[in-house]
């Protein structure tokens, strides 16, 4: 029931009505205690009468009274009287961003002077709030305010979390599409309104995160500027849903005068796969504050582009009927980041010269390298989809390629200083071997290797293993036993693809909180031999200190570059965007690697470390249809001889474990329940029984049980 203007909470009293949403109802109130004014929204009764949903509702209340930013709209407080509870806000005066943009009468956007601080503000406030690990969930025009003197205000950060803390039966509230609306409208002309701003993850209803933020960014900047919505939303949330997952931007709309920048920025907010959406809003600031030269041919990226080889990514059993082309090598020169005077930045299109495709195993580490003098390029690469992988050698001033005996099933390699060994990971065993050939030394056991990097000491530092629990060790370049080089951290599960830094004081490699999801994984930088550790870079992976005194890393397929301090031993500048897509795997591992010259190689390709896909069906004909749509962390399908029932192991962030799916009745069990280990499970041809790996009694082994 509405409330009269005079009505009591508490010390707050009713002035007039604002509006109404999801939320309930939205009033101005009058503070009698502290003398101001301020908004209230009160709730709707389900939440005043369900305690522990209140009680959940009052601690996600209390992180968002922690935001204190002169760009976010601030939370006062809970008032509880009888059975109303309202949330207090503070009261914003001014017009919204949708008022401003709709009150342009021949309907074009802002012009970009006026567009760009309004922006950029927007953009403090989610930096500050995601800072604090606050989303907002549900962030358009209507929930942003500029004030008389110009300021501009977002509201209702995190309230679309608050209102879906959970119905008693465990489904999201109905309203949570606006649960944040503070203007009049009719119900579903509020749901619509939020719709056309939802990211592709919210539309198909999967959880969210920070690049969620950055989607509603993206569609609030390009309506700014052009005047209309990114999609076109239609009459229905129907409409709206179908047009954010099936149609593309309307890019030509935009003003002519709009930079490259600006239009590189608001493609990468606006990347349906929010594996390749940018992924931290400090990137969004820096490209609207900082001009970037467009190169020669118009493109706002600093460096040149390559010529794309010919690597496609494929489903494992669809490898074999894969025709891999050539694949071309990609050399681009980084000397335009220096200071004076910049060199020409070069493109140059090499094949490998190998009757062979570049690995598809891209899960362990890079498939090209560079030697440190750029002369020569080494590669692992295949005959055919299903033949062994071994590694190649070019020098660069020849046209063809060698392959190195003793390589064969060879992973992740790295050049010596000198650049007359490779080092490489291949069955069970890190390896060396010369440039020039001959047999492979073995120097010592190592499970799955992931990365490795060769001092000038003579020694080696490499990740052992792709399971939790695993730090960086080191070995002796002749051999021998290895010794642990660092320690996990509390939360630390996995420390991957590390570089011994020049000079030999400090070792980057890149920390994560699970074995999965790399967009969200630590740059880390430790002083040698047991200095001290910093995290340089939240949020990037598979990080590598270059001579123009740059640190490059990863993140949502593109490569960025970040001025290093060599001697402090921290970032000295802001990321820029170097090359978009750059390929990557599920492990971490990234598509790039550079010399001491300046130069890098990179094969371009897709990120793979956002969400994992569900299980997918092709029959004879070569048609698809999902089996399982949910997406998990899943690996080594197996059929059951009986051909229905599914065994597959199921990465859940930090241990893998064997489970049975029987895809008639889309059910899943897990067969494993000891808290070790389990994968790649084998059916034994009567179907009753399943083999795995385990590491439950402390190695690695051999175990089976029954499959029921």
């Amino acid at each position: 029931m509405p409330l009269a203007a005079g009505t009591k909470l508490g010390s707050y009293e009713i002035v007039a009505p604002l509006g109404a949403g999801g939320m309930g109802e939205v009033y101005r109130a009058r503070d009698t205690q502290l003398k101001r004014e301020v908004a209230l929204k009160v709730l709707p009764e389900g939440f005043a009468q369900d305690p522990d949903r209140l009680a959940r509702f009052q601690r996600e209340a209390e992180l968002l009274a922690t935001l204190n930013h002169p760009n976010v709209a601030a939370v006062y407080g809970l008032e509880k009287t009888g059975n109303v509870t309202a949330i207090v806000l503070e009261l914003v005066e001014g017009e919204t961003l949708a008022d401003l943009i709709a009150s342009r009468a021949d309907g074009s956007g802002l012009p970009l002077d006026e567009a760009r601080p309004i922006a950029r503000q927007i953009v403090e406030a989610l930096e500050a709030a995601h800072e604090k690990g606050v989303i907002h969930r549900d962030l358009k025009p209507g929930n942003i305010k500029i004030t008389p003197d110009g300021k501009v205000k977002v509201l209702d950060f995190g309230l679309a979390k608050l209102v879906d803390v959970g119905s008693p039966d465990g489904s999201p509230n109905t309203a949570a599409l606006s649960p944040t609306l503070s203007v009049h409208g009719t119900f579903a002309g509020t749901i619509l309104g939020t719709a056309a701003y939802m990211s592709p993850e919210q539309a198909r209803g999967r959880p969210v995160d920070r690049r969620t933020d950055i989607w509603a960014f993206g569609c609030v900047l390009y309506e700014m500027l052009t005047g209309r919505q990114a999609f076109d939303t239609g009459d229905t949330v129907s409409d709206a849903i179908a047009a954010i997952l099936k149609t593309d931007v309307d890019w030509a709309a935009l003003p002519a005068d709009v930079p490259d920048q600006i239009r590189l920025l608001l493609k990468r907010c606006l990347e349906k796969d929010r594996a390749t959406r940018i992924g931290d809003i400090g990137t969004v600031r820096f490209l609207l504050t900082e001009t970037i030269a467009p190169s020669s041919a118009g493109s706002a990226t600093p460096v040149a582009a390559a010529v794309v080889p010919a690597w496609r990514r494929a489903l494992p059993w669809t490898v074999a009927g894969v025709a891999c082309a050539a694949a071309t090598t990609l050399l681009i020169q980084l000397a335009p980041w220096r200071a004076a005077p910049p060199a020409r930045a070069t493109r140059v299109s090499v094949e490998i010269g190998a009757d062979a495709s570049l690995s598809l195993n891209i899960i362990s580490g890079s498939t090209a390298i560079l030697s440190p003098d750029g002369s020569l390029l080494a590669f692992v690469a295949q005959k055919s989809a299903g033949d062994v992988p071994r590694i190649y050698v070019r020098h660069l001033d020849q046209l063809q390629a060698s392959p190195l005996a003793a390589t064969e099933d060879a992973a992740s390699p790295f050049f010596s200083p000198d650049g007359q060994w490779i080092a490489f990971f291949a069955n069970g065993k890190l390896k060396k071997i010369s440039v020039t050939g001959g047999g492979a030394v073995t120097l010592c056991d190592v499970p799955t290797g992931r990365g490795g990097t060769w001092a000038d000491d003579g020694t080696i530092i490499y990740s052992p293993a792709n399971t939790p629990g695993v730090s960086l060790m080191r070995v002796s370049a002749a051999g021998g036993k290895p010794d642990r080089l660092t320690t996990l951290e509390q939360g630390e599960i996995t420390q991957r693809f590390p570089q011994i830094l020049p000079g030999g004081k400090a070792v980057l490699f890149m920390s994560h909180s699970t074995t999965g999801g790399y967009e969200d994984a630590n740059l880390v930088v430790q002083a040698l031999p047991s200095g001290p550790r910093k995290v340089i870079v939240r949020g990037g992976y598979n990080g590598r200190y270059v001579s123009s005194g740059h640190l490059l890393y990863l993140h949502g397929g593109t490569l960025f570059a970040v001025p290093f301090d060599l001697n402090r031993l921290e970032l000295a500048g802001q990321p820029v965007p170097v090359v978009e897509g750059v390929a990557s795997g599920p492990g971490g591992g990234a598509q790039f690697a550079t010399s001491s010259n300046g130069t890098l190689v990179y094969e371009p390709g897709e990120a793979n470390g956002g969400d994992e896909p569900g299980i997918q069906w092709m029959d004879r004909d070569g048609k698809t249809m999902t089996m399982r749509s949910t997406p998990a962390n899943w690996s080594d399908i197996m059929f059951a001889p009986d051909g229905r029932r599914l065994a597959l192991d199921i990465l859940d962030g930090t241990v893998a474990h064997v489970w049975v799916y029987e895809w008639a009745r889309d059910t899943l069990s897990r067969l494993t329940l000891d808290a070790a280990i389990a994968y790649k499970p084998v059916w034994t041809p009567d179907g009753r029984r399943i083999a795995f790996a385990s590491q439950r009694d402390g190695g690695f082994n051999l175990y089976w049980q029954r499959a029921d």
